[in-house]
């Protein structure tokens, strides 16, 4: 496999309204305040149970920069990300504060379930901290949140699908709501990503952006369509991954470098492409390796939901027994079934491969950045791109 291009790449009812939604959004470049028995908004009567409603308590800007618990604080290459773009990373979350505020109960409830249950915002963080790197600051406010609004929205119709159990260490966003509310909440989030976009972007960042959700939801439906089958080929795994997650990264490093130097469009998209290739291959490699209390998802979750990433691909090329007893495993579920493959994957150099993998589009990623101007915001997207590859 060569990292020279992704293609190249073979060898509930009756719910009061939710306190968030009322909430009035962190004021752009001042920090929240921490919650005291005076300021701490009481936990709104949902329904939902007493453990989970945590992240309906305090705004979403509030939840990124007070994590609940100091194992969440990001590593030193986010943290350097988020002090380089701090002013506009608040402009975000309050933009994503006001975006999810309905009078439709479950729209706040179930967006600050997920999006107010914290993550790194990396999508958003390329995005300004390419339009930074290319000299502009600021405009780009309004597609960074656009972008993170689409990714949340994909999750919850990911987790519809995949019936997953965690999601940023709390219940997935369906089996608190149910299916139902998650697809359509989901819907609303995508819509209103557009609002952003069309609103703020020139014609050609739109269509540009109308190809890449394209482009992810026919990586989610072959990733659905070949479910169970261990005999996906490698070109089907990069078509796969390059569609349904290193798009919307290309995106987000375009339409950042773009705004203020139309000609750093290119190499800029091109450095989140090898970047989102890198991404994925980490988090397929997590998928084995990764302690469920530190990642906030189900350890083999997507082996047990039928999935064939790099990892199960490199494996069965080892032990080629594997191939039969996955697509059984699929065909007829056994108890104890994912926890025998992930074994043998881990008996196999499949997960020290799939590392190679990623470190090959990391160093991708790394020379189109050689192509931006020199800056502290290119240094940081460099940190961010070695970073893909120390998680792992």
């Amino acid at each position: 496999m060569s990292g020279a291009s992704p293609s190249a790449c073979r060898s509930p009812p009756n719910r009061e309204r939710c306190a968030c939604a009322s909430s009035p959004a962190t004021a752009a470049g001042a920090a929240p305040p921490p919650p005291t028995p005076s300021n701490s908004t009481p936990a709104p009567q949902t329904g939902v149970d007493s453990r989970f409603r945590r992240c309906y308590q305090r705004p979403m800007a509030r939840a990124v920069a007070n994590p609940p618990d100091p194992d969440s604080a990001p590593p030193p290459a986010v943290a350097l990300a988020y002090r380089l773009t701090a002013r506009p990373v608040r402009e975000v979350e309050a933009l994503l504060e006001g975006v999810v505020r309905s009078p439709v109960q479950l729209i706040p409830e179930i967006s600050h379930h997920l999006i107010g249950a914290g993550g790194k915002r990396i999508r958003p963080l390329l995005l300004l901290l390419c339009e930074q790197a290319c000299g502009g600051e600021g405009r780009g406010v309004p597609l960074a949140a656009a972008a993170e609004l689409i990714h949340s929205a994909t999750l919850l119709h990911d987790d519809v699908v995949d019936r997953g159990h965690l999601r940023r260490g709390v219940p997935a966003a369906p089996r608190v709501f149910g299916n139902s509310a998650c697809v359509l909440v989901g819907d609303y989030l995508l819509a209103q990503a557009y609002d952003l976009v069309i609103r703020n972007a020139d014609r050609a960042l739109l269509l540009d952006l109308s190809r890449v959700l394209s482009g992810m939801a026919e990586g989610e439906i072959l990733q659905l369509v070949r479910s169970g089958r261990a005999a996906l080929s490698l070109d089907e795994y990069v078509r796969i991954i390059a569609g349904k997650t290193a798009g919307l990264f290309s995106w987000c490093c375009r339409a950042g470098a773009s705004l203020p130097a139309p000609a750093m469009g290119e190499p800029a998209a091109a450095f989140g492409l090898a970047f989102g290739m890198a991404f994925q291959i980490g988090d397929d490699i997590l998928d084995y390796t990764a302690d469920p209390t530190q990642s906030g998802k189900d350890l083999a979750n997507d082996l047990a939901q039928g999935k064939t990433t790099l990892p199960l691909l490199l494996a069965c090329e080892e032990d080629p027994g594997l191939i039969e007893r996955v697509e059984a495993a699929a065909r007829d579920p056994e108890e104890g079934a994912a926890r025998d493959i992930l074994e043998r994957v881990l008996a196999t150099q499949a997960v020290n491969r799939a590392r190679e993998e990623a470190r090959r589009f990391a160093d991708e990623a790394r020379e189109h950045l050689a192509r931006l101007p020199a800056s502290a915001e290119r240094d940081a997207l460099q940190s961010l791109a070695r970073f893909l590859v120390e998680r792992v």
